[in-house]
Parts: C-alpha cells; sequence; structure tokens
C-alpha cells in the first residue's frame, strides 16, 4: 500500500508538470500573436487601405437599412402627363413645378396651395421661405409663399437670371441696350432697395443669409478662355465691397459658405476665403452632371467612366475632400450641412461629411430627383412623385 509521503510526493510531481505545460502553452500564445502582428505590419500595404475610414465608421454606428417601402394613401402621385417637372421644398412642404402650373404638397400628398405660371422658359428658384418663379428671356416674374402668392411684377428689360434668398429678397438680372448685366434687388415685400450695373455678363447671384448684401460670378472671354470674377456687395454702399482675381472657368453657381464663398465652374470647384483669395481648388476628371451647395459641404456628381458615377464631397472649414466611384449614374445629389444624398438608379444612399455611409435604402424604380424632409424622402419618377421613409 503506497505511503502518505509518496503519495504527497507524486502530487507535486504532477503539479510541476501541469505548471510547465501552462508555461510552454502560454509562451507558445506569445510567440503566434507575435508572428501574427509580424505578418500584419510586414503586408500592411496590401490590405490597409480596404479598411479605411472602418473605425470612423464604427464611431458613428452601422449604417441605417432603411427599407425603401413606398407609402400609400395619396401615393403615388400621377404626373404622367407632365412634361416638364422639378421637385423641391419651401419650409415645411415639399413642391412641383409641372408645365406653368406650380403646387405645394404636404407630406400625405394634399395640395396645400397651387399657382399658374404660364411663361415660355420658366426657372425655378427657391430658399426655405420663398419660391421665385420666372420667364427666363422673358420680362415676368412671381414670389410665392408656401400658401400663398407674395407679388409678381413685369419688367421692361428681358430676365437673364434671378435668385431668392433666405429672408425672402430677391436678385434679378436683366439686359438692356446700355448694360449687358443689371441687378435689381427687391426685398421681402416686393420693393426695389438696391441697383448694380456689369459690363460683362452676371451667370450666377446669391443673397446672404440676413439680406444685406449679394455675391455675383461674372463672366468675359479672353484668349479663347472662359474667366469668372467674383464681386460682394453690400445694399448698404455704392462701392464693390470686394472683387476676386479672374479664375479660369465658366461660372454655374454662387453660394456662401463657412468663411467664404463657393464657385462651381464648368471643370472646377473654387473655395474662396473671405478676403476674396482662393482657399482650395477640386477640378473635375469627369463631366459635372449634378451638385448642391451648402454652408458646409459641396456635393458634387460626375458622369464617369462606362455609364458609372462619380461622387465628391468638399468640405467648407476642414478643406476636407472625399471622392468616390459610384456603381450607376449619379441621378441627383442634395447636400445639407452635416449630410450628402446622393440618389442612383437602384438605390439612394446618405453619407456624412467624411464621405461615410450613414444610411441607405434600395429603389425599385428609376427617380429622376428627389427631395429631403426630415424623414421623408420625396423621389420624382418619369411617370409619378413616391414617398419613402429614411432615417438617417
Amino acid at each position: 500500500m503506497p505511503s502518505v509521503n509518496s503519495f504527497e510526493t507524486d502530487m507535486r510531481k504532477l503539479r510541476r508538470k501541469r505548471r510547465t505545460k501552462r508555461y510552454i502553452k502560454n509562451l507558445a500564445f506569445v510567440f503566434a500573436v507575435l508572428i501574427v502582428a509580424g505578418l500584419i505590419y510586414i503586408t500592411k500595404d496590401a490590405w490597409l487601405d480596404y479598411f479605411d475610414g472602418i473605425l470612423a465608421k464604427a464611431q458613428t454606428g452601422a449604417a441605417v437599412q432603411n427599407d425603401g417601402e413606398l407609402a400609400g394613401g395619396n401615393y403615388p402621385i400621377d404626373i404622367s402627363k407632365k412634361t416638364n417637372t422639378s421637385i423641391g421644398k419651401i419650409q415645411k412642404f415639399w413642391t412641383l413645378f409641372a408645365d406653368t402650373a406650380f403646387y405645394v404638397y404636404d407630406s400625405s400628398g394634399d395640395i396645400v396651395y397651387s399657382e399658374q405660371a404660364s411663361y415660355s422658359n420658366p426657372i425655378v428658384e427657391q430658399s426655405e421661405r420663398r419660391t421665385l418663379v420666372y420667364d427666363q428671356g422673358g420680362y415676368n416674374f412671381t414670389v410665392l409663399g408656401p400658401r400663398k402668392q407674395i407679388y409678381s411684377k413685369r419688367l421692361s428689360d428681358q430676365i437673364l437670371l434671378g435668385s431668392v434668398g433666405a429672408d425672402g429678397s430677391v436678385a434679378i438680372v436683366t439686359q438692356n441696350d446700355k448694360y449687358d448685366s443689371y441687378l435689381t434687388i427687391y426685398d421681402k415685400n416686393g420693393s426695389e432697395i438696391y441697383h448694380w450695373a456689369d459690363g460683362t455678363m452676371i451667370m450666377a447671384a446669391a443673397i446672404d443669409q440676413n439680406g444685406k448684401g449679394c455675391i455675383l460670378a461674372s463672366v468675359y472671354a479672353r484668349g479663347g478662355d472662359y474667366k469668372t470674377v467674383l464681386t460682394r456687395l453690400n445694399f448698404d454702399e455704392t462701392e464693390v465691397e470686394l472683387q476676386t482675381a479672374p479664375v479660369e472657368t465658366l461660372a454655374f453657381e454662387v453660394a456662401y459658405c463657412s468663411g467664404g464663398m463657393w464657385l462651381i465652374g464648368d471643370d472646377r470647384l473654387v473655395r474662396f476665403n473671405s478676403d476674396g483669395g482662393v482657399e482650395q481648388t477640386f477640378e473635375y476628371n469627369y463631366q459635372l452632371s449634378s451638385f448642391s451647395l451648402s454652408e458646409k459641404l459641396a456635393a458634387l456628381a460626375f458622369k464617369g467612366a462606362g455609364g458609372n458615377g462619380e461622387i465628391a464631397v468638399i468640405q467648407a472649414e476642414s478643406q476636407g475632400t472625399y471622392v468616390a466611384a459610384a456603381a450607376y449614374e449619379i441621378a441627383d445629389v442634395y447636400a445639407s450641412d452635416s449630410r450628402v444624398y446622393i440618389l442612383e438608379s437602384s438605390k439612394i444612399d446618405a453619407l456624412d461629411s467624411g464621405g461615410n455611409l450613414v444610411a441607405t435604402a434600395p429603389l425599385d424604380t428609376v427617380y429622376r430627383e428627389f427631395s429631403v424632409l426630415g424623414d421623408e424622402i420625396f423621389l420624382l419618377g418619369y411617370h409619378t412623385v413616391e414617398k419613402i421613409e429614411f432615417s438617417v
């Protein structure tokens, strides 16, 4: 029969054996971790780009997957007999311009207000409070609120372009025998408050947030190239407040941004600082198909190679730029101060300012334009207007 001493000796041997095995196992694990870490470091260039932006996405949470289900009730709204349509928004309503009629709808699809604008070449411009409809090449324009007409005017000179500010002020540029471009500013009640003449062609105008001034993009040709100059005006002064050096591009749009001004040209985006100096230039690789400007973000959509699209998101404050290819051609794009919405043929996406996907929804039908109101998106197709819920 084994003695107690021999039993204790055997137990001590067993414990030593187990400790030795545990030590060897832990040591092997440490070596394995070091080997894997070394391999990751050596091969990082092959896979690091794939994970670019993953941390930012994880910090903001996974992208919201919306179902893209179409609303019922009054939707879809039939526009199959309309030939010229565009969609927008004013205050808490979405708007539809169809041929010569302007409609304001509430969220449920009921018409709140409608107005006839029988113009030959109607152009619609909108701000948060007002809608401007003017007859480009004609003599008439109308300013509308969400529930009524504010005023309407007939001018003696032909209208080249118009713009409406956040406070309801309106800029109208006309052409006459004396000047290539003549600017008139109307306050929210329709009274003329400012005039300015330009010897070159004004291609774009934007009124500041308070209705106290504006910026203009004027274009002239020299040496076979188009050149654009931005002019900043104060409605309380007769002299020009600021004028930039010429930029070799044909102006499409101009807008205020954080600390300066946006200029969208035919071949580049330029951001100027408050003193008129060029802070940032983004040259296009493809043909510009759609764009949207807010105070903090610029969103540009392009027709890429092979029928695909490309999206660029440019930040005004940090000068950050995000560029990515899209699987399909981009139909429309919209930028708020914190989000960029992208409409493709089979889905609609929302990106944050850094280009990270934050929400998406599949679409079964091809749409041309859209309007965002809170957690609802209104989609303009070729035959109908639809609505989907879209949480971000």
